[in-house]
């Protein structure tokens, strides 16, 4: 069993990024977005690797002092692993060190897998933004940094 590795994305990781986002959600973000994504801040696109092999990546953007988690996903035969954990764990650092004092997530309604992760990480729920998934309702997530 391989260690995994957090580290910068590169430009050859987002093939690996965009189908780990296939197999991960029911929406997922264009092979377009998410270079746009990458080239918006490079910092804080990270991905997680195992043996050489991408196994997860974590966006994020910051604001002033507002970090806002943009997407997560960890390959699904990766999952359960502590990789989800490492990748939060950097990029939470990452965006303190750029000044932000809180951090915003969404997560799906139906997600409960993904809310009881981010409740165990020190996320709060804050409110619901109705239709934000276009079928279904975000809950909204905090954290003070």
């Amino acid at each position: 069993m391989g260690k995994i590795r957090i580290r910068e994305a590169s430009r050859e990781d987002l093939d690996a990024v965009y189908e780990i986002e296939k197999q991960s959600f029911k929406d997922p973000y264009s092979m377009d977005f998410l270079g746009f994504l990458y080239e918006v801040d490079r910092k804080t696109f990270l991905i997680a690797e195992k043996d050489g092999v991408v196994v997860g990546y974590i966006i994020a953007a910051v604001e002033k002092n507002l970090g806002h988690i943009v997407s997560i996903a960890v390959h699904p035969l990766e999952r359960n692993k502590k990789v989800g954990r490492a990748m939060m764990d950097k990029v939470l650092k990452i965006l303190k060190a750029s000044d932000a004092t809180l951090v915003r997530l969404e997560a799906r309604r139906s997600n409960i897998e993904a809310q009881s992760f981010y409740e165990a990480l020190g996320f709060k729920r804050s409110h619901v933004l109705e239709n934000y998934y276009c079928d279904e309702d975000a809950l909204i997530y905090f954290k003070q940094l």
